[in-house]
């Protein structure tokens, strides 16, 4: 991270910086032993992975010869059996393909050129074959195993319904293999229904045999000789364990204790693997391990410092209390600008250290910011200029701390922690004082509005207001006063009331406040939900206080003045002028100008005084139409704030709401002004005179009172950057992270100290962004916790992405001719999505069975995968000839857009043949719903067949391959109306009430892949007695998480913060699942031949409950006769 010089905290002149860079000696990478990972063994050669390229050393060990340069990173290597090719998964055009090399490396082809995954696996020996694991034909989320030829030819799908690993018997007539995979699942001695078991499936006579029945896992399953070898955690550990097909006997064959044994592979008798970051070699027969010396010569790139450009890295931007520079934050450094001229000064130039939530004291002498340069965030205060070292406030230690205020007097500063408490520091005394702590909070809000972050300074310091959670779950407004250490509650809980701020006078203080419940009604059925709730509110603080808005009349001087009543509250309509920025018609007078403070950051000439007593029947409305109001601020002359018609603004914040609009409302004439649109965040500076707003990634200043905003020069926001110093910061950060927000506090008995130095050592090897996530990712999977996740992170070797057009077809190969035949054409629609398959356009006219001769102007011929014909042609016009017959003569030419992805067509179609499916075998009695997560997908789908099928006698609810979400509890509950009376009508039939009950039998299918809310919908649907279960154990991940925490370098690691448990106490679902009532898996067989086990089975099920416990409407009595 940035320069490599000492953290001296001192500004750095550029220029200057980049003379010293010329002059420096060259650096070495510093690296002694290079993370290594998959590796692959044949004869005396191996051949393995680091830095994001492949590698060729001797079996013995020895100097490493690099195989591939590309900036695309390259995986898996698997050397064929003859030990003359390698085929692996590469991206030198941004997406996964299987590529193929010579042993030495050169002549590499690519064979594969689907826009999804393709990951090599291994080779089928016995038909020269190249295994590869893909979804490109997969409905939802999960793999098959495909097989292809090392020219490209004879791409086959195998039989086996979902397979992520494998290995053929020596006579290619059975195969050993993993449905799934969990090779990147950051969760160590998994126990859930995704724990992989090694298979053996005989491809002779379709019989499949479970060799594992371990309910842990075993993975990657190597057939050597007569024995299946594979890795597994039955020892807590992963280790090579053996399995004999003639005896049944399982046998641990090495026996590591520190780290996993990952990706083994194998060639002969001889088993290598990574261990630790280093490569081992097993040999089967005599059973001795050993470790294989590995010299890497290379110049690391990805580890060597560069001069790096971070405009695009901005995590914060605040405004000088003049308004004249700009206070950036970006990639760790603080940064300030100029508004047109003088030097763009790095504060803190701070290598290896992050420094962040900068803010400018009011009276523009210091800038208090958060770093971690000593282990833990610290408060900082630096000034201005850089020229001195910054002084170090706190010793706080071990936490999180975040959302920095100061006081405007400039003496005091505010935050919040990871503990949701309040504190502020006398900066002078260094004396630190709590606020309060708040006992609740949102489930699912971002690392920095965790509370209480909602608060705000009086102008006269003496006083701070802040929203905190009670136990309804709603938000009230407190006041803490510093000279009593007293605590106020000045709301009365009935209403979602945030954002509290002082006005400048001291006079009042101004809320935005969820209360306006105007109803919005759902088209289908008698439902409403509540948008645009918000309104904007004034307390008085002095019982003797005048209203914010004292109304007025025109009278004649010396007249007794009139007093009027308050206009009534504007109702929003379509178009509100609220969001529009329209004045909202005649208005009345307030009050004039709110009184500035005496002197820029030396505190106000006015002394607060509140009067507590009766405070809550002070509040008054401001006259503005209900909205989405967020981010007040104040000056003497207006109020200010973002609002906006569109974007989710859930009071749980658990989706982005996007970009607002900004708008000011003056004091002295009760107008709304609208300032600027389309915003992300904007900051008012101390002295009210300019606005900071950041938006589409830059940052402008204009005036407060309104006008043109000026962009700001981001082209000099460089740093020198240092990738292994900003690598230990991003790994200390992730450590600390879990620390401080992983839900239990013993972090599940685990010393989470020792986990910090076993992992560091692997750490400090790292060669690539990539090593380092996968050594993040190993080290919170320590904590045996669903929702672990590490991803994402800057790294400056990516391939950039080529796209890939998708007709949405199948195909068949017409090996006499060399040429695709269109096997099948996938024309379901999502009319919700406006997904519309290409071939599906009415006047396309392509049938099942015709030639695809052309595209364009280049003819097609078999001898290479379809979909690289279609490369860079996504979205756009295509000429494609096709025929009936395998000749140009009498083809036509139709014109077609190629999607980038054919995965939604495939989706609809699956769903659409389950619902005939369903259909067809109850002969209509039962329907069929499926639920793809508990989330907007759902959401979007449910009401698709819902609606359509509440008169089922019965219902098939799939939750299969459910990704989750939040509570599936919204969509069990329409399916759990039931009819509680009926309506009868003269002339038309009875219906019942309410109108859409549902009184259908119904059960749930559920599988290994449905996960998180996927796990809580069958145990609520079992909750609620709702009917049987039926599939296979779910993924078992209910540690939820909402800590989805950004690293420096735009990564993200998550922290689980909350866990399930029931009515009588016990921990239930997480590392285990959901077990049907009725256990059936998929059957391979079957499913190619168009039968799904499990969804006929509920079917059956079902058919059998309808039989025997049939619900029928009553009849009513006979009509009554008043005689």
């Amino acid at each position: 991270m940035k320069n490599n010089q000492s953290h001296s905290g001192m500004a750095i002149n550029l220029t200057g910086l980049l003379m010293m860079i010329l002059l420096a000696p060259a650096l070495t990478a510093g690296a002694q032993d290079p993370f290594m990972q998959y590796p692959d063994i044949q004869g005396n050669i191996i051949v393995f992975a680091s830095g994001g390229d492949l590698w060729k050393v001797p079996a013995e060990g020895g100097t490493a010869c690099r195989l591939t340069f590309s900036d695309g990173r390259e995986s898996v290597p698997e050397i064929s059996p003859d030990g003359s090719l390698i085929a692996f998964t590469g991206e030198y055009d941004g997406n996964a393909d299987v590529y193929i090399m010579n042993i030495d490396g050169g002549n590499i082809t690519r064979l594969t050129w689907h826009p999804g995954t393709d990951e090599v696996v291994g080779w089928n020996a016995a038909k020269n074959k190249i295994m590869f694991t893909s979804g490109r034909n997969s409905p939802s989320r999960y793999v098959k195993m495909y097989l292809v030829s090392p020219d490209g030819t004879g791409l086959e799908e195998m039989i086996m319904y979902d397979a992520a690993r494998g290995s053929f018997s020596p006579d290619g007539t059975k195969i050993a293999y993993n449905k799934d995979s969990q090779d990147n699942a950051t969760w160590k001695r998994y126990r859930g229904g995704r724990a992989q078991e090694v298979y053996i499936y005989d491809l002779e006579t379709d019989k499949e045999t479970n060799i594992s029945n371990y309910d842990g896992s075993d993975r990657w399953p190597m057939w050597i000789g007569d024995k299946v070898y594979f890795s597994s955690d039955r020892d807590r550990v992963l280790n090579i364990w053996s399995y004999d097909p003639g005896t049944g006997k399982i046998e641990q064959v090495t026996k590591h204790t520190e780290y996993d044994v990952r990706h083994p592979d194998f060639g002969g008798s001889q088993i290598v693997y990574e261990l630790g970051g280093d490569i081992w070699k097993l040999d089967v027969t005599s059973g001795v391990t050993a470790r294989v010396p590995v010299k890497i010569l290379t110049d690391m790139e990805e580890r060597r410092p560069f001069m790096k450009d971070v405009s695009r890295n901005i995590t914060r931007a605040d405004i000088s209390p003049s308004g004249n520079r700009a206070l950036i934050v970006a990639r760790g450094d603080i940064f300030t600008l100029p508004e047109k001229e003088g030097p763009v000064r790095n504060l803190t130039a701070s290598p290896g250290a992050r420094d962040k939530d900068a803010v400018w004291s009011p009276d523009g002498k210091r800038i208090a910011y958060f770093s971690d340069a000593s282990g833990e965030y610290e408060l900082y205060v630096i000034e201005p200029d850089g020229k001195e070292k910054p002084l170090k406030l706190t010793s706080l230690g071990a936490g999180y701390r975040h959302t920095i205020k100061w006081s405007p007097d400039s003496k005091k500063i505010a935050w919040t922690d990871q503990t949701l408490t309040l504190w502020f520091i006398d900066v002078a005394t260094k004396a630190i004082t709590k606020v309060d702590k708040e006992e609740y909070e949102n489930v699912d809000v971002s690392l920095d509005i965790k509370s209480i972050f909602d608060y705000s300074w009086s102008p006269d310091s003496r006083f701070i207001v802040y929203s905190k959670m009670n136990e309804a779950f709603m938000y009230q407004l407190y006041v803490y006063g510093l000279e009593a250490k007293s605590i106020n509650c000045i709301s009365n809980g009935l209403f979602h009331d945030f954002n509290p701020v002082f006005t400048n006078d001291g006079e009042y203080i101004i809320f935005i406040s969820n209360r306006r419940f105007e109803p919005t009604y759902c088209d289908l059925e008698w439902e409403m939900v509540y948008q645009k709730i918000a309104g904007l509110y004034a307390i008085t603080l002095k019982k003797d206080g005048k209203s914010l808005m004292p109304f007025k009349s025109d009278e004649e001087p010396g007249a007794t003045t009139v007093v009027t009543a308050p206009p009534a509250i504007p109702v929003a309509g379509k178009g509100s002028a609220a969001a529009k920025g329209n004045a909202a018609g005649k208005t009345p007078t307030a009050q004039p100008a709110m009184r500035a403070p005496a002197a820029q950051g030396q505190g106000s000439t006015v002394t607060v005084q509140i009067d507590f007593e009766g405070i809550t029947d002070r509040t008054e409305a401001l006259p503005l139409e209900k909205g989405n109001y967020r981010s007040l601020a104040v000056n003497d002359r207006s109020l200010f704030w973002l609002n906006s018609d569109e974007g989710n603004f859930n009071r749980f914040e658990v989706a982005g709401h996007g970009p607002m609009n900004l708008f000011s409302w003056s004091f002295k004439s009760a107008k709304q002004s609208a300032l600027t649109d389309g915003i992300d965040d904007y900051r008012l500076s101390a002295d009210g005179s300019t606005i900071l707003l950041r938006k589409d990634g830059g940052v402008s200043l204009m005036p407060a009172d309104g006008g043109n905003a000026s962009p700001l020069k981001l082209t000099d926001l460089k740093v020198w950057y240092d990738p292994v110093s900003e690598w230990k910061q991003i790994f200390n950060e992730a450590w600390r992270m879990e620390r401080d927000y992983y839900y239990e506090p013993g972090m599940h008995g685990q010393d989470w100290p020792a986990m910090k130095q076993k992992y560091e050592k692997l750490a400090d090897r790292a060669t690539c962004r990539q090593d380092l996530t996968f050594i993040i990712g190993e080290m919170i999977a320590e904590l045996n916790t669903s929702h672990t996740y590490v991803y994402g992170g800057d790294s400056k070797r990516r391939a950039d992405q080529v796209n890939v057009g998708m007709l949405g077809a199948d195909y068949s190969v017409d090996s006499q001719n060399n040429l695709y035949r269109f096997a099948k054409i996938y024309r379901e629609k999502d009319w919700s999505r406006e997904a519309w398959p290409p071939l599906a356009k009415p006047g396309i006219n392509i049938t099942e069975g015709d030639y695809l001769l052309k595209v364009n102007n280049t003819e097609i011929k078999a001898d290479r995968e379809v979909c690289s014909y279609f490369v860079g042609l996504a979205g756009k016009q295509v000429t494609l000839t096709v025929n009936s017959r395998p000749t140009l003569a009498g083809a036509r030419e139709v014109t077609v857009v190629p999607a980038g992805s054919e995965s939604s067509f495939r989706y609809m179609d699956w769903l659409e043949s389950n619902r005939k499916a369903v259909d067809k075998a109850s002969g209509g009695k039962i329907g069929y719903i499926y639920l793809p997560d508990t989330w907007n997908g759902s959401a979007t789908d449910f009401p698709r067949y819902f609606y359509s099928q509440t008169k089922k006698e019965g219902l098939v609810i799939d939750g299969r391959f459910n990704g989750g979400g939040l509570d599936p509890d919204i969509f069990l509950q329409r399916l759990q109306k039931k009819p509680h009376a009926f309506w009868t009508r003269r002339q038309s039939v009875d219906q019942p009430i309410p109108h859409l009950a549902v009184d259908a039998q119904m059960a749930l299918i559920t599988n290994r892949y449905a996960g998180s809310g996927g796990d809580e919908l069958p145990y609520e649907f079992r909750w609620f007695g709702m009917g049987p279960i039926i599939g296979t154990r779910t993924w078992g991940g209910l540690v939820g998480v909402s800590q989805f925490i950004e690293l420096i370098d735009g990564g993200t690691i998550t922290a689980p913060d909350y866990r399930i448990y029931n009515d009588k106490g016990e921990w239930v679902v997480e590392n285990e699942g959901v077990t049907p009532d009725i256990i059936i898996d998929v059957d391979s067989k079957k499913y190619s031949e168009g039968y799904d086990t499990q969804l006929m089975k509920a079917v059956e099920v079902v058919m059998k409950k309808i039989s025997e416990e049939p619900r029928q409407w009553p009849q009513h009595k006979p009509y009554p006769v008043d005689r």
